[in-house]
């Protein structure tokens, strides 16, 4: 994929998660039309459960950035520790919906990730369900990006999907590129990756980075931590 046709899959999937605000949540808490089974259930939230006891055990304390920070779900549980949070996305709907969840507590920026400039150096850097929205053309810049907004001895972590997604909004896939359907029946292409923890690892490995990523018990996510190789 050329340069061109990354920036418009990009700009589409800002229109996607832009009318996708409303439902956001519902998918992450498995209400309304992404309610499931109670084995099923049982089995997501235990997972949902690992994710948040890993950030905790991570311990993102200090001066703390959140890259595409959504409608808060994340930001609300690094507030509890940070001295102070930045949360950047590109979508003002979803940061209206976070700055709402979270009491106005974090600094709350309106900017492309991949056309921000961290304005110093992060003691942390988190990123919920995000790096699988990144192109691998925007991968090795992408992880500059995390590098220059961290401190020589800051740290990141981040979660996201070890699978392409629920059935009920994923329409199709082919490399890179996953066909999503909202609840009204419109459709978008956004950039959806999966990898397995050790693909993970040696791909960040050849930007520079290394990083320790494991999948939750029931195969649902992936958690990643490590710390800025600049040091």
């Amino acid at each position: 994929m050329d340069s061109a046709a990354v920036d418009l899959l990009l700009a589409e999937q800002r229109r996607y998660y832009r009318e996708r605000a409303p439902e956001y949540d519902d998918w992450w808490f498995r209400r309304g039309g992404y309610v499931l089974d109670p084995e099923t259930a049982a089995r997501w939230f235990a997972d949902v459960r690992e994710l948040e006891a890993a950030l905790e055990e991570f311990g993102a304390r200090g001066d703390v950035l959140e890259l595409a920070a959504g409608t808060g779900i994340w930001t609300r549980h690094l507030l509890r520790h940070a001295e102070r949070v930045t949360a950047v996305d590109a979508v003002a709907e979803v940061l209206e919906l976070n700055r709402a969840r979270t009491g106005d507590a974090a600094e709350y920026v309106l900017a492309d990730v991949f056309e921000w400039e961290p304005p110093r150096q992060f003691d942390a850097c988190f990123f919920g369900f995000w790096h699988s929205h990144v192109p691998s053309r925007r991968f090795e810049a992408f992880w500059r990006l995390v590098g220059r907004a961290l401190k020589p001895d800051g740290r990141v972590f981040f979660v996201d999907n070890a699978q392409l997604g629920d059935s009920r909004h994923l329409v199709s896939a082919a490399g890179e590129v996953a066909r999503r359907r909202l609840s009204d029946g419109r459709e978008f292409d956004i950039v959806k990756r999966t990898w397995e923890p050790a693909e993970l690892e040696r791909e960040v490995a050849a930007v520079g980075w290394r990083l320790g990523v494991r999948t939750t018990a029931n195969g649902y996510f992936i958690s990643a931590s490590g710390t800025n190789p600049h040091s």
